[in-house]
């Protein structure tokens, strides 16, 4: 006995279904394809993603419904400055941090620690400050002409809390912060 024949393993093909038919593929079956056949379903659904769907939500003439570039902390300098430099508030879950800005627009970041948390919990938390600043602190602030750079650090509590109570503890704390600075 060889090599080859001893270390085959009997494997026998699956045999197809009575209603199915055995398919045997030909090296040119697709010279006679054209572009006009219907697009897969999976093609369908990317064009589905397009810009050519509608809104939903009607977008605000003077803020649109996301957090502009312009107005986010993300540099890891400017938040380390505003962690020494800005006035903090403490709450049950949240640590709030502010500071007078010079820049037209008021700005937020968000720092939102892992704690163990899985990573689904982590965004739908991070979601929920964002929005926080994003429809009520924000607009407050700019309209009260105290626009500063505002940081929220979620502690490890604010994984329990539902947003309504995030909400109140963020607008409470800005409030007091901006309170001190006037």
């Amino acid at each position: 006995m060889d090599w080859a024949t001893r270390h085959d393993a009997n494997v026998q093909a699956a045999e197809p279904q009575a209603d199915q038919q055995a398919r045997v593929s030909c090296a040119d079956e697709d010279q006679g394809w054209t572009g006009d056949a219907e697009p897969s379903q999976a093609a369908g659904s990317r064009a589905a993603r397009g810009n050519d769907r509608q809104q939903v939500v009607d977008l605000s003439p003077e803020r649109g419904e996301d957090l502009p570039r312009s107005i986010r902390i993300r540099h890891s300098t400017e938040i380390k400055a505003l962690l020494e430099r800005g006035k903090r508030k403490r709450t049950r879950n949240l640590d709030v941090f502010f500071t007078p800005s010079p820049a037209s627009r008021s700005r937020l970041g968000v720092i939102v620690p892992k704690h163990g948390r899985e990573i689904v919990e982590r965004n739908r938390l991070k979601r929920r400050l964002r929005e926080i600043g994003r429809r009520s602190v924000l607009p407050s602030l700019d309209v009260g002409g105290r626009g500063g750079d505002l940081l929220i650090r979620a502690r490890k509590q604010a994984y329990e809390v539902g947003f309504s109570e995030l909400l109140l503890e963020v607008t409470e704390a800005v409030e007091a912060l901006c309170l001190d600075e006037s």
